[in-house]
């Protein structure tokens, strides 16, 4: 018989906002304070890192306990969400994601730094590499430092990796990202969030993420693991 190994580790994990749930995660246990903060970060709920009073969070009791500044609008808690590992982010698209501000980002990125930040995160994906079933998010910043996060659920890696880049205080207006998963709305919608000019993925982006990456001044890179990447939005901001 054979024997059974390589299982991905999943838990649900609840986060409470100044008292009240906002969100359950099915998730990877680990880096919990990096996933709220990021998740909290790419709602539009913190807009910086001083909004944070406290963040608590316990692997055990599978629990995140944030407190931050500012009245949080009413409709935030309205429906508690549960955040899956294998689909989007629980948010609801309409016709005002549209309306958002777009990114404008005047510079040009040299795709060997693009690559470079993809190799950094392979070689960082401990899980990814072992398990083959896990997603795992990079992100590089002007000074060449860089974080990985990883997570059963590709959404909840990128959450994970720029609340660590929040922490550490990288500039992401002029940062980059990469990921191994699919690059959906919600993937787009995390970069427009957190400001972040460039994503780049192994895999490829869906058609309504290239129409909003367009809109909202996302740069996407599709294939970026492969010869010839894919650009699929403002071709104009690589340097080859």
């Amino acid at each position: 018989m054979m024997k059974k190994s390589n299982v991905c580790d999943e838990a649900p994990v609840e986060m409470k906002v100044n008292g009240e749930k906002l969100v359950t995660f099915m998730c990877t246990p680990s880096d919990l304070t990096d996933l709220a903060v990021g998740h909290l970060y790419t709602r539009g709920i913190l807009k910086n890192k001083s909004e944070i009073m406290s963040i608590a969070a316990c692997k055990d009791l599978k629990m995140i306990a944030a407190f931050v500044s500012g009245k949080i609008e009413d409709e935030v808690f309205t429906i508690p969400k549960v955040v899956l590992s294998g689909c989007g982010s629980g948010a609801l698209f309409d016709e005002k994601v549209m309306n958002k501000e777009a990114i404008v980002f005047n510079k040009t990125i040299d795709m060997n730094r693009i690559k470079k930040v993809t190799r950094d995160m392979m070689d960082g994906a401990v899980m990814y590499k072992t398990s083959g079933g896990m997603h795992c998010a990079g992100i590089g910043n002007p000074e060449g430092e860089f974080l990985v996060r990883e997570d059963i659920g590709r959404h909840n890696a990128v959450d994970k990796v720029i609340g660590a880049a929040i922490n550490k205080e990288f500039l992401l207006e002029e940062s980059i990202i990469v990921t191994t998963g699919r690059l959906s709305l919600d993937m787009v919608l995390k970069a427009v969030g957190a400001k972040i000019p460039l994503v780049a993925s192994l895999s490829i982006p869906s058609s309504l993420s290239v129409e909003l990456a367009e809109k909202l001044g996302i740069c996407l890179i599709g294939r970026i693991g492969s010869l010839n990447p894919v650009i699929y939005t403002y071709e104009n901001r690589i340097k080859k």
